[in-house]
């Protein structure tokens, strides 16, 4: 099995409040610092060590990807263009099998919508419940995989909460009441 780690980026500065500052460029606040690099402590505390950590080259995801290695200890950080912000899931998967084995791990820190669509499909959400995904800024969620590019079989195994950093069991997906509350009219 391969480990895989999918990361959101932090809190970024958000793009109303950008001025002139291209999007790429939207550095994590000081709050999504703060919050991530505690995150990153609990995870870290876990003991499970990715063999890799792959970044978007965004600004916000290469910080949140930099903190995530100097909680965990690790000397290097790579950057792939396949996660930059609004690429496809297929041309991931397909370098993460090029350059991962089994029983190997990696990181990959990027942005949603592709956070959110990677965790559809190696979790095998089905399209109906796709829209209860709720993978946060900051939040981390495993999942293994028994080949890639296929993500097949897949068990998703945790994911973390950004902000509690409580540990639960499966994928984050809201609950089916929940979903209901938060698009009735207001």
């Amino acid at each position: 099995m391969i480990r895989l780690y999918l990361v959101r980026h932090g809190i970024a500065v958000d793009p109303a409040d950008r001025g002139d500052l291209p999007d790429d460029d939207r550095p994590l606040t000081g709050k999504g610092r703060r919050r991530f690099r505690r995150a990153a402590r609990a995870f870290a505390r876990l003991g499970e060590m990715p063999d890799f950590i792959f970044t978007s080259p965004l600004i916000r995801a290469a910080q949140t990807a930099e903190i995530l290695a100097g909680a965990l200890k690790a000397s290097e950080v790579e950057v792939l263009e396949e996660l930059r912000a609004g690429a496809p899931v297929g041309p991931l998967l397909a370098e993460m099998a090029r350059r991962l084995k089994d029983d190997q791990s990696a990181a990959l820190v990027g942005h949603d919508p592709q956070m959110s669509q990677l965790v559809a499909v190696l979790g095998e959400v089905p399209k109906q419940d796709q829209s209860r995904i709720d993978f946060r800024k900051g939040a981390i969620v495993r999942i293994d995989v028994g080949a890639l590019p296929s993500g097949r079989p897949s068990e998703p195994r945790w994911h973390m909460r950004p902000r509690s950093r409580t540990l639960a069991k499966g994928l984050p997906l809201r609950k089916a009441t929940e979903e209901r509350r938060s698009k009735a009219p207001r």
